[in-house]
Order: structure tokens, then sequence, then C-alpha cells
């Protein structure tokens, strides 16, 4: 074999396999085993640890479900505990408040009867004023004329009735002495004619008699107009409005021209309240009632029912009811939106509940009451009128039952309760 023994021929064969790999095929096969054990324990590791964080993830979890199941089941086991309130017997009087409009006493729109120019003014909105005083004079030339023409006219009429009256004494008298005188002295035809112009005279004093009448009802009218251009008040109290200023022209009897002014009294004011039906019955002339205003609900005036309307508005269904009420320092003012307090007399006993323990259904309202062994019975009853945190009821329910307040819908007629510490109820 070209002197190359065998041994040689191998060494040099396993000399390649070094100069191609650098580790012989066993070393390869140990290694390859090691690296398929390293993943095997590597995936053992995170198997290990995902089961680990599973553990601790599951655990409390279930833990807390089973603490929740647990405590459920106790609270279901257990007898529920209850708010409760006693029913009682309202009082025999009830309040209700009611929102009015207050008005003055007293109110005048003051209208100029004379036509001119406004040639003073004396007040101004906001100023008080007495009955009968002065509060602005409107100058009307032509109304003055026209009265002292008619001034004159009477005298004229009152001198030509002198001279009638003188006309007729002369023919009384001059007839008187032609009939003693007889017909021998005096001819029958003067006779007549002395009777005729006595006739005649007695007639014209009587026309002028009447032409006075008439003269004097002239010199009243236009008398009359001129007092109109003095504005006077025709009431105390305060004006309210004012619209024209010295200057302006007036025009009398025109539906389009404004007031002058506006006049109210309001040392003592008008509410008036609309009462709906469920009270009107209860409403009495003479009743007492409580005035404030909201936004100053300490300060109280007292007021009376003077009148109602004896009838119900057909659309609201209330009854205008109007209480005076002293005013004396003006601190009410009209137009102010006040709330009225009125005490009405109960016709019949009602009990007052919580209005949270009515239970309203399809079939009406319920309450819910506990028995001697505080077991809960609904009862039907009739309610009457909210007021609020309490309900009226008209019947179905008897005083100092025990009542459950808010019951709620999974409280069952005959389940066992427990009524909380009654400190606590609301």
């Amino acid at each position: 074999m070209n002197g190359i023994s065998h041994s040689e021929s191998l060494n040099g064969r396993a000399d390649c396999d070094k100069g191609r790999g650098g580790v012989t095929p066993p070393l390869r096969a140990r290694r390859s085993l090691r690296g398929r054990w390293g993943m095997i324990g590597l995936g053992a590791l995170l198997l290990v640890g995902l089961g680990g964080l599973f553990a601790v993830g599951l655990l409390p979890r279930l833990q807390s479900t089973q603490a929740l199941n647990a405590a459920a089941a106790a609270k279901a086991a257990a007898t529920p505990i209850v708010q409760t309130a006693v029913a009682t017997r309202a009082p025999a009087d009830a309040q209700r408040e009611l929102p009015g409009n207050c008005l003055p006493l007293y109110e005048a729109a003051l209208f100029a009867r004379a036509t001119g120019y406004l040639s003073e003014r004396r007040v101004d909105i906001g100023d008080r004023v007495e009955e009968g005083q002065l509060l602005a004079n409107i100058s009307s030339p032509d109304v003055d004329d026209q009265l002292a023409q008619a001034q004159a006219d009477l005298a004229q009429a009152e001198a030509n009735l002198k001279l009638n009256q003188a006309n007729y004494d002369l023919a009384k008298i001059t007839l008187s002495r032609d009939v003693q005188a007889g017909n021998v002295a005096v001819p029958a035809q003067q006779v007549d004619q002395d009777r005729a112009t006595l006739g005649t005279t007695e007639a014209s004093v009587k026309a002028a008699q009447a032409a006075i009448g008439v003269n004097k009802a002239s010199v009243q009218r236009y008398a009359d107009l001129q007092s109109f251009e003095k504005i006077q008040a025709p009431f105390h109290g305060v004006i309210t409005v004012r619209n024209y200023d010295k200057g302006a022209l007036i025009t009398a009897d025109d539906p389009t021209t404004l007031p002058l002014f506006r006049l109210a009294q309001i040392d003592v004011v008008r509410v008036f309240v609309n009462v709906p039906q469920v009270f009107a019955s209860g409403i009495q002339d003479g009743q007492y009632a409580e005035v404030y205003r909201r936004e100053d609900p300490n300060r109280k005036y007292s007021g009376r029912v003077t009148r109602t309307a004896n009838s119900l508005d057909p659309n609201t269904r209330t009854l205008l009811t109007e209480v005076d009420v002293p005013n004396p320092d003006g601190a009410l003012l009209p137009g102010m939106y006040l709330q009225v307090n009125f005490n009405f007399p109960r016709l019949a006993p009602t009990v007052m509940v919580p209005s949270a323990a009515i239970t309203f259904r399809a079939d009406g309202a319920w309450v819910g009451v506990l028995d001697e062994r505080n077991a809960v019975h609904y009862q039907k009853v009739q309610t009457g009128r909210d007021f609020g945190t309490e309900m009226e009821v008209l019947d179905g329910l008897n005083e100092g039952a025990a009542v459950i307040v808010r019951p709620g819908d999974e409280l069952a007629d005959g389940t066992a309760v427990q009524p909380a510490d009654p400190a606590k109820s609301n």
C-alpha cells in the first residue's frame, strides 16, 4: 500500500476530522445530549413558575369567593333588619303654605279732564301725598274764557229778569187801576189790552227766570271744567307712576293718553291667594293668616281673610281669596310675590306616617306593618295630602302601628324582621 500502514491511515483520517470540526463524533453526541436535558430542565422550571403564579392568583380569588358565598349565605339566613316608624295622629289643625300676589288696598290712575298744557307738577314717583293734596295744574285758557262768557250771560239774564219783573209789576198796577176806574172812565178795550199786557209781561218774567237757570248750568259746567285743571289726590298714598313733565300737552278724554299719575294706598295691602279646591271649604271670612317674603322668612306679617270669590275658577279649580295685611312701614310693596300660611281645621281624624313607608302598586297604596311577632303584613291604605316627608293616611291604618320605612320589593308578606334602633331610624 505504497509503504503506508493501516494505522497511519486511520490517524490521518482522524487528523482530517479534527481539521474539519475540531470535535470527534463521540464528543458531539455527548454535547447534544446535554443540550436536550437543558431544554427539558428550562421547560420544567417555566411550568413550575407558571403553576406558582396560577396558584398565587387563583387561590386568593377562590378564598374571596368562598368568603362572599359564606357571607351571603349567612345574610340570607339572618333575620332582616328594617327601619320602623310609629303611625301618629295628625294635629287638629293643618298648616298649608300657598303663594300670593301683593296689591295695594286702593289704586287709581289719575287722568286729565281738561285739555291744555301742564303748567305745574308738584309730585314725582315715590312721594307720599294726602287726600285732597294738589298734584299738578293744567293751563286751559279757552275753558277760562268760556267760563267768563257764561258768567256774563248769567248776569245779563239776571238783569233781564229784573226788567221783565218791573214791566210785569207795571202792567199789574195799570190793570188794577183801570178796572177800579170803571167803564165810564176807561173803555173796556183798554182794560182788555191791560190784561194782555199783564200776561205777556208775566211770560217774559218766566222766560227770564228760565234763561237764568240755563246760564247758571253753563257757568257750573265751565266751573267744573276749570276745576279739572287742578289734579288732586283722591286718597292718601304714594305716587307710583308719573308720565308727564311741565309743558306737556294734555288731551282730555282720549283713550290713547297715558294717565298723569298713578296713586296707590299701601299702609294696608291686599294679598290675593288661589286656594285649591281641597282647602277651599276651610276658608272663612275673618280667618287668621300669616304672610312673609321668601327672601326674609323670619319676619312674619299678620293678616285676615276679608272676602272670597265664593266660586271656584272652572279652569284652575281654585278659590280666589283676599287677605288684608297691615303694612305701616311699607315693607310689603305692590307686585311682590308672597307666601301665605293658613290654618285649616281637619274635618276627620287622620294618621301621619313617613312618605317612604308608603308603597304604591298597581292596585293602590300599601303599608308594611309589624305584628307582635315582628312579622311583616302589608295593609292597603287610602292616602290623603302629601306634606313632603310625611303623608296623610285617611283609612286602613290605626294610630300607634309600627310601619316599615322603605320596605323594598324583596321583603315579602309574612317575613320575620328585626326592627332597627328607633333612634337611628329615619
